[in-house]
C-alpha cells in the first residue's frame, strides 16, 4: 500500500463531546456502586471521532457541530488534532457530555447528555449563507445531533453536489426510520444491530427476527430508496461486508477483520476510527468509476485501522495515523 493524498474535502456534521471516562474491572450493574480504578476527560463525540480519524489518515475535514461556552479547550484541541474547526459554533446550551465505563476487558457502557449538540444555531446560521458547505465534496453524518438538522444537512449537501456517507448510529427510532430521505445516502455504513433495526423499520413486518448479515444486505438492497446506495457492513471480528450496486455482478463480497496484534483494551472508538479511514479512503476515489478492487482494498485499510485501535485505550487517542497504519500492513 502506498502513501495517499486525499482529494477534496470533507464536512463532519456531527456531535461533540466532553468525554469522562471511568475505568472499572467490570461494567456497573443496575443497582450496583462501584469505585473507578482510574479517570480521565477527553474530547468525544461520534462526529469529533469520525472527524480525527479522517484527519489521521491524511484526509481534508472541517468540522460542523456546537459546544457550549464550557467547550473551548475542546475546540483548541479539535484544531491540535488537525481538524479545520472554523464551523464549530458557540451555543447557549452547556457542551454534550459522555459518562463512559471501560472494563477490563475492553468492554464499555455509555451514557449521553447531548447538549449543545441538539441546538439549531447552525442551521439558523445557514439561513444567511449563499452556501452552507462551500468547497466541500463531502458531507459525513452519524445519529447524535437533532434529527431535522441531520435531514436538513444531508438535503442541503445533495442540492451542492456533495457525495453523502451516513453512519446511523445510534440508529434512528422507529418512527423516525420510514421518514428519513434514504434515497439521499450516497454510502451507508451500518453494523450488525443497526442493519437489523433499520431493516424492521422499513419493512411491513416490523416482528421479524434478526437475519444473517449476507440477508440483511439483500433484503435491504431490494428496497427502492436504497437502489443506488452503497452499503458497508461491519461486523466487527468478522470483517465487513460490501454492497455496490454499480458493480452489477458480483455486487456483494466480504474483506476479512485485520489480525490482532495485542490484547483487546477499549472498543469504544473502533467504529468511527474504521469510519474515519473509510471516508478518507473514498474522498480519492472517483465515484463514478470506483470497482471492486477499489473498495476491497479500502476495507482492508479500514479494518487493519479499527483493529489497531482496539489494543490502545481511548477514542480519538487509540486511532492510529495513515502512517502507521501502512507500517502495520507492510509487516502482514
Amino acid at each position: 500500500m502506498s502513501s495517499m493524498t486525499t482529494q477534496g474535502k470533507c464536512i463532519v456534521r456531527g456531535s461533540i463531546n466532553h468525554d469522562e471516562y471511568f475505568f472499572v474491572d467490570e461494567i456497573t450493574k443496575p443497582g450496583e456502586t462501584k469505585s473507578s480504578k482510574g479517570h480521565a476527560s477527553r474530547v468525544g463525540g461520534k462526529g469529533a471521532n469520525q472527524a480525527v480519524a479522517i484527519a489521521r489518515a491524511g484526509g481534508h475535514v472541517q468540522f460542523y457541530g456546537t459546544v457550549g461556552k464550557d467547550g473551548e479547550w475542546i475546540v483548541e484541541e479539535m484544531k491540535g488534532h488537525g481538524v479545520d474547526v472554523s464551523g464549530i459554533l458557540v451555543g447557549e446550551e452547556p457542551t454534550g457530555r459522555a459518562i463512559i465505563q471501560v472494563s477490563d476487558d475492553g468492554e464499555n457502557s455509555i451514557i449521553l447528555f447531548p447538549g449543545a449538540n441538539h441546538s439549531d444555531i447552525h442551521e439558523t446560521h445557514k439561513a444567511s449563507a449563499t452556501k452552507w458547505f462551500p468547497g466541500a465534496t463531502h458531507l459525513l453524518l452519524q445519529n447524535e445531533i437533532a434529527f431535522t438538522s441531520t435531514v436538513e444537512s444531508l438535503i442541503v449537501a445533495k442540492d451542492e453536489g456533495l457525495h453523502s456517507v451516513l453512519n446511523p448510529s445510534p440508529m434512528f427510532s422507529k418512527d423516525q426510520i420510514p421518514r428519513f430521505p434514504w434515497e439521499k445516502v450516497d454510502w451507508l455504513l451500518i453494523n450488525e444491530g443497526e442493519g437489523n433495526a433499520l431493516l424492521r423499520g422499513l419493512s411491513s413486518d416490523p416482528s421479524s427476527p434478526d437475519l444473517s448479515e449476507t440477508s440483511i444486505i439483500q433484503k435491504l438492497a431490494d428496497i427502492p430508496a436504497f437502489k443506488n446506495t452503497n452499503i458497508i457492513y461491519t461486523l466487527g471480528s468478522q470483517g465487513a461486508m460490501a454492497y455496490i450496486p454499480s458493480l452489477h455482478s458480483a455486487n456483494t463480497f466480504r474483506a476479512p477483520a485485520a489480525q490482532l496484534r495485542g490484547e483487546v483494551r477499549d472498543t469504544t472508538g473502533a467504529g468511527d476510527c474504521f469510519t474515519g479511514f473509510f471516508v478518507a479512503g473514498i474522498m480519492q476515489l472517483d465515484r463514478y468509476t470506483i470497482g471492486k478492487e477499489d473498495v476491497e482494498r479500502l476495507l482492508e485499510v479500514c479494518n487493519q485501522a479499527a483493529g489497531m485501535s482496539v489494543d490502545r485505550p481511548g477514542t480519538i487517542d487509540s486511532i492510529p495515523t495513515q502512517e502507521e497504519v501502512v507500517s502495520r500492513m507492510a509487516k502482514v
